[in-house]
């Protein structure tokens, strides 16, 4: 670890801020997305850490469940992009591996052969997200289909919100207005749970009667409601740090950085963070970046490099060579840097590169 770049993950965090979750939702179960490697937090660390007290865990396809299932991991896991093959149907029901089912091949595939133990089925309706899942004309003959199928013991009628991190859509309120309907169409006939809320609809708590919530980004300690609102609640879960690795005086005008976009407006000092894009900070961060340094906050001058980027210390006096930058984390919001590269956090945590040191907190 010479280089001395870390990203410090704390899995006390995590499991806090899926408790979290579950109390913003009394009564409901909650699946912990660990898709993503876990949103950049490593996948096995955050699963083995949060077995023995998660309801179930969430992955985009059976590669990602295989490779948590392998670390010993016992907890239910869903399958949030469904199967991609028929055999996984067979393999995912004998691992405790939940299906969601989002088009009519994964329907098909269900319906038409005998398996060894009937199956829980996350049945996906499209209410308007406009990706996977059944579409208001296809939805109810879906469910009947599977409610009518010896294969199915349960089936778990389930959507996504498309805004819900915008207090007050308008596309909101269409979703909620849709799934109320069919829910209580259905309901009329069958027995089935309801599955609703990510992060967003979790913390705003805009469908408060659920059974499984599906709680993804606040995991991590991230809040998807704009970037202006933190829920104070929830714990930061990673920090990124750097050290400075050269510092040096420019006169007025002088530039600095790739493509001499930033002329220094006066005389600065400015120091070097070993820390860029290779690493995964975003490369479309502006001057003006929050960087964190010796108990002050200062920011980015100039383009980020591959390896690098510059920040300003002119007003940090006392810095030296190898004093760490806190890049983002306890004082210094993730939200806060993906704002000023036109971008969300989790595209920030899970691009976080392999040369970064990761460092447990339990």
């Amino acid at each position: 670890m010479s280089r001395n770049t870390v990203a410090r993950i704390n899995l006390a965090a995590i499991k806090h801020n899926y408790l979290y979750a579950k109390s913003c939702v009394p009564g409901a179960q909650a699946v912990a997305i660990v898709k993503a490697n876990a949103y950049g937090h490593n996948a096995i660390k955050v699963a083995s850490y949060l077995d023995s007290e998660v309801d179930l865990f969430g992955v985009a396809c059976i590669e990602e469940a295989i490779e948590i299932r392998q670390s010993g991991v016992k907890s239910p896991i869903l399958l949030l992009e469904g199967v991609f093959e028929f055999d996984e149907i067979d393999y995912a029901n004998k691992n405790n591996f939940l299906i969601c089912v989002n088009s009519n091949k994964g329907l098909n595939w269900i319906l038409n052969k005998d398996y060894s133990e009937p199956l829980t089925v996350f049945l996906k309706y499209d209410s308007g997200m406009g990706r996977l899942g059944f579409q208001d004309d296809t939805i109810v003959d879906a469910f009947e289909k599977l409610s009518s199928s010896k294969n199915v013991k349960e089936i778990v009628l389930m959507t996504h919100f498309a805004c819900a991190d915008e207090v007050g859509n308008m596309v909101t309120d269409r979703q909620m207005h849709k799934i109320s309907s069919i829910y209580n169409a259905l309901k009329k006939k069958y027995k089935f749970k309801l599955s609703i809320s990510n992060s967003a609809g979790v913390l705003t708590k805009v469908y408060p009667s659920q059974d499984f919530i599906r709680p993804g980004i606040m995991l991590y300690g991230a809040s998807p409601i704009d970037y202006n609102q933190h829920d104070q609640n929830l714990l930061t879960t990673m920090i990124v740090t750097a050290p400075i690795i050269s510092i040096k005086n420019y006169n007025k005008g002088d530039n600095i950085g790739y493509g001499g976009t930033f002329i220094c407006p006066k005389d600065m000092t400015v120091g070097v963070v070993a820390f860029g894009y290779g690493d995964g900070y975003p490369r479309h961060a502006i001057t003006g970046t929050p960087v964190y340094i010796n108990g002050s906050i200062t920011h980015i001058v100039g383009r980020v490099s591959m390896d690098m980027l510059t920040i300003d210390l002119t007003n940090i006096p006392g810095t030296k060579i190898n004093d760490i930058a806190e890049l983002f984390g306890e004082n210094v919001s993730i939200n806060d840097v993906a704002r000023c590269a036109d971008t969300i956090s989790y595209e920030i945590f899970t691009k976080i590169t392999k040369r970064v040191y990761r460092e447990y907190l339990y």
